[in-house]
């Protein structure tokens, strides 16, 4: 089947609505079943969260950059795809990490205040960005432009 460049264009309208509305309902369906912390939470505990969030903020800031430089001079120094992809692996690792050291600290303060602590949407199995690897992987034949 042979479209032309105009009804893809079409048909692109329908998809992105549909997708449109996928969000929406995905944002709905989140603010029920999660704790909404401003409306739960007093004038003390928000200052005590609050104040949780900044120091692990200030105290990891230098882990952060150390992350990043890290990431920075694996890839000035990769000769390979492979190598590169390697690099950009272990940089996600490691903010990865960094981000779950980060959960366990709001989660210790949330516990203390007699709160339900956040969950790990690492056990979830999400896997962002895993679709954009076929766009720069396999040449396009002739019949697929």
């Amino acid at each position: 089947m042979n479209f032309s460049i105009r009804s893809k264009a079409l048909w692109l309208i329908p998809c992105f609505a549909l997708a449109g509305s996928a969000f929406v309902v995905r944002d709905a369906d989140a603010n029920k079943g999660g704790q909404s912390f401003g409306a739960k939470l007093s004038e003390a505990q928000q200052q005590k969260l609050f104040e949780a969030r900044k120091e692990w903020e200030l105290s990891s800031a230098d882990n952060r950059i150390a992350i990043i430089n890290a990431s920075q001079n694996c890839i000035d120094a990769a000769q390979t795809p492979e190598a590169f992809r390697n690099c950009k692996q272990k940089g996600r690792q490691s903010h990865r990490a960094l981000k779950e050291q980060r959960r366990k600290k709001i989660n210790a303060t949330l516990k203390s205040m007699g709160l339900e602590p956040m969950q790990s949407h690492l056990k979830h199995g999400h896997r962002k960005g895993r679709a954009n690897n076929q766009r720069i992987g396999p040449k396009l034949r002739s019949n697929q432009v």
